[in-house]
């Protein structure tokens, strides 16, 4: 498996066939673009997905209707400067989870990874941890190629 980093950009041209996984935010965020723009869904759509990620505190997808996966927000709102060893775990058994979900339902082949909110940088912290995460758990899946935005 291919993973590689790249300089984010919410348009998916020349992207086509790619499962997106993202933050649970609805709003100005690249939920809502992927859903709206690039998808033609209605924002409703988008907006109860991520309602519903971040109360059941679990990730969630919109697959099969559009290969749109998400994680709860919390990292990257309420939890974005936390040291607590404990987010860090929960955030990758979330990645772990989707890994798991791909492999067994979705089975996407190529996965771009755009945790932004807002004009900010990844923190460091997440990228290199859904990295390991990527490595550890989808090294021996069906995922070929996976871009994390950072």
């Amino acid at each position: 498996m291919k993973i590689s980093r790249a300089v984010r950009e919410m348009d998916l041209k020349g992207r086509q066939g790619w499962h997106i996984l993202t933050v649970a935010e609805s709003g100005f965020s690249a939920l809502s673009h992927y859903v709206e723009s690039e998808f033609g869904l209605d924002p409703v759509i988008g907006a109860e997905l991520a309602d519903r990620i971040n109360q059941q505190d679990e990730p969630g997808s919109l697959y099969p209707k559009a290969p749109i996966s998400a994680i709860p927000c919390r990292y990257f709102r309420e939890q974005a400067d936390s040291e607590d060893p404990a987010v860090m775990e929960d955030f990758k058994r979330h990645i772990s989870e989707f890994i798991e979900v791909n492999q067994t339902h979705i089975k996407a082949t190529r996965v771009l990874v755009n945790f932004g909110v807002c004009h900010d940088p990844v923190p460091l912290r997440y990228v290199e941890a859904t990295e390991e995460v990527f490595r550890k758990n989808a090294s021996n899946g069906i995922i070929e190629k996976t871009v994390i935005f950072k």
